[in-house]
């Protein structure tokens, strides 16, 4: 899959320098602190949670008919 860099994709705060960093970037240009990947854990309970939402959503849906 190609990325676009040109793309702009938001950005977050730096926790160590409050610098306001690109969302793609992994490392802050400013004070250098590495912004860690994210576990097997929180990527499965964002699976989870949106599978949830989802079974949530059709039950609300199928219900109102």
């Amino acid at each position: 899959m190609k990325v676009d860099t040109r793309k702009a994709f938001g950005a977050r705060e730096c926790p160590a320098c409050a610098c306001e960093v690109p969302a793609n970037n992994n490392r802050c240009p400013i004070c250098g602190y590495h912004f860690p990947a994210p576990s097997t854990t929180q990527r499965n309970m964002k699976l989870w949670g949106a599978l949830i939402m989802l079974g949530l959503f059709l039950i609300l849906i199928l219900g109102l008919r």
